[in-house]
């Protein structure tokens, strides 16, 4: 008896703090609108001199990347083809579609796929 009143307690307990946690997170939700993005305003994108000197590879037959063996664009997720332009990171050697990269590298200063900042990255103060 003693023992199925403290499970009793302890569900209810449990229940209430859950409760809590929820509404708790429900008022600290806030509205995003395209009006106002939250973009961080130390953290800015790669000079355009910066991103064209890194590696940029025209595809052969073998589709074979520099870098890591993806059959696909991690950005846009379309497939590699033949005589098409690939860009690789050369701090980790990641390799996307040079379009597809070059305007990422325009707005974030991270490899897409592991975060990795490259050898130069500018802060705003």
């Amino acid at each position: 008896m003693t023992a199925s009143l403290a499970i009793a307690c302890f569900m209810c307990y449990r229940d209430r703090q859950n409760r809590i946690l929820i509404s708790n997170w429900r008022n600290t939700i806030t509205t995003v609108t395209p009006e106002d993005p939250i973009v961080p305003s130390n953290i800015v994108g790669l000079d355009q001199a910066t991103i064209e000197s890194y590696t940029k590879v025209v595809l052969g037959e073998s589709k074979r990347l520099p870098g890591h063996a993806d059959a696909a664009c991690p950005i846009c997720l379309s497939e590699y083809n033949v005589k098409e332009a690939v860009r690789c990171i050369p701090v980790c050697q990641h390799c996307f579609h040079v379009d597809c990269i070059d305007e990422w590298l325009k707005m974030n200063g991270t490899c897409p796929i592991c975060r990795n900042l490259p050898a130069v990255f500018h802060i705003e103060s």
